[in-house]
């Protein structure tokens, strides 16, 4: 796996190529959690399996406000040691939590405004989003298998309390 491969989102959704036929389909947040079938060839779309780079403040509220499955936020920055080292991890629990959660990554170094207004204070943060609304937080680094189990406890603690 390339550990620096990634998805992009915009306003609307999660942008995934066809693994048949190569075209970008657009994923709408909230059907994450549904197996999607190609625009073009109709072949079927696997869940996201590579973290989500946010390109925009706007693109990040979107799908924290409307994402069907959990989403784990890691905020990090290209200078940062730990970070570095959390990245590959990252990039195994998308691969390794497909269809459970969604990985995101916000380089706090380009969206300084949205890592202030989150309240991050040190990086490597992790933040959990489950139903539009935060639900765990944690920093350091930690295994994929450490984080999945993170966000879906998160995720299962929040809907047990509503």
């Amino acid at each position: 796996m390339n550990a620096t491969a990634h998805l992009t989102a915009d306003d609307r959704g999660i942008v995934l190529h066809c693994p048949q036929c190569q075209r970008a389909n657009r994923i709408p947040f909230s059907r994450l959690h549904e197996s999607g079938q190609c625009g073009s060839c109709k072949g079927t779309l696997p869940h996201p399996s590579l973290p989500v780079d946010i390109e925009s403040a706007s693109s990040f509220t979107a799908l924290i406000r409307a994402a069907s499955l959990p989403v784990l936020v890691d905020f990090w920055a290209a200078w940062c040691g730990p970070c570095q080292m959390v990245a590959p991890e990252v990039a195994r629990l998308a691969t390794l939590a497909a269809g459970e959660l969604v990985a995101v990554k916000v380089n706090t170094e380009i969206y300084p405004g949205l890592a202030g207004n989150m309240g991050i204070r040190s990086i490597p943060t992790f933040v959990v989003f489950a139903a539009g609304r935060e639900v765990g937080r944690t920093s350091g680094t930690m295994s994929a298998e450490e984080l999945r189990m993170f966000t879906l406890r998160s995720a299962n603690q929040s809907e047990a309390r509503q």
